[in-house]
C-alpha cells in the first residue's frame, strides 16, 4: 500500500527525476480516467437520447443532440479531472475556487479550439475522404450479448482526446496551479542542508 500511495501522491522517498516520472504518469493515468470518463458519457447520452433536430450555428446546419452531448460530457469530465489533477498529479493545496475556476476557464478554451472547433472539422473531413456518414460503423465488437459499433465518429472523437490531453496539461501548469501551493517534498528535504551549510559557514 505504501508503494501504491507514493505513486499516486508522491512522497519524500522520490528523487526529483522519480518524481516528475510520477508526475507524468498520474496525468496520463487522470488523463486515461477523464477520458474514460468522458466516452461513457458520451456514448450513454448518444444511445439513451434519440431526439435530435439541425441548428443554425455560424450559417451551418448542425446537430443540437451533438452539441448537448459535447456540453454535458465536457462539464463532467471537468470536475474529475480537475479533482485528480489536484490530488495525484500537482498536489496543489491552493483555493479551491480559485483554482476550480481557472481549471474550467482553461478547459472552456480547449473545449471551444478542440472540442467544438477542431472535433467538428475533423469529421468534417472524415466525410468528404470516406464519404460515408460519420455514424457509419467501421467495425462491431461483441461484448458478451451486446454489440458495440465504433463508428468513424468514436475514431474522431479518440485522436481528438489525444490533442486535448496534451493541451489540458499545459495549460494547467501555465494557468492553474501555481508553484508556490504545490506540495514539493524534494524542496522541504533540501532546506535543513542547506540549512546546516549556512550555519557551517557561519562558524
Amino acid at each position: 500500500m505504501g508503494i501504491i500511495k507514493t505513486i499516486i501522491v508522491g512522497g519524500e522517498g522520490l528523487t526529483e527525476k522519480q518524481e516528475k516520472i510520477r508526475k507524468l504518469f498520474m496525468y496520463l493515468v487522470s488523463g486515461c480516467l477523464t477520458t474514460a470518463v468522458n466516452w461513457i458519457c458520451y456514448v450513454a447520452f448518444d444511445k439513451l437520447v434519440k431526439a435530435d433536430m439541425m441548428v443554425n450555428l455560424f450559417g451551418k446546419e448542425v446537430s443540437l443532440k451533438f452539441i448537448i452531448n459535447q456540453i454535458v460530457c465536457f462539464i463532467i469530465a471537468v470536475i474529475v479531472a480537475y479533482f485528480l489533477n489536484r490530488v495525484t498529479v500537482f498536489r496543489s493545496k491552493g483555493n479551491v475556487l480559485r483554482e476550480l475556476a481557472s481549471f474550467f476557464g482553461a478547459r472552456i478554451i480547449s473545449f471551444l479550439v478542440l472540442e467544438l472547433g477542431v472535433y467538428s472539422l475533423m469529421i468534417w473531413a472524415c466525410v468528404s475522404i470516406t464519404g460515408l456518414p460519420i455514424g457509419t460503423p467501421m467495425t462491431v465488437w461483441q461484448i458478451f450479448i451486446w454489440s458495440f459499433a465504433f463508428t468513424y465518429e468514436y475514431l474522431c472523437k479518440l485522436i481528438n482526446s489525444v490533442f486535448i490531453m496534451i493541451a489540458n496539461y499545459v495549460m494547467s501548469k501555465v494557468m492553474v496551479f501555481k508553484k508556490k501551493d504545490m506540495v514539493d517534498y524534494n524542496a522541504e528535504d533540501k532546506k535543513p542542508e542547506a540549512s546546516s551549510e549556512k550555519e557551517a559557514a557561519d562558524a
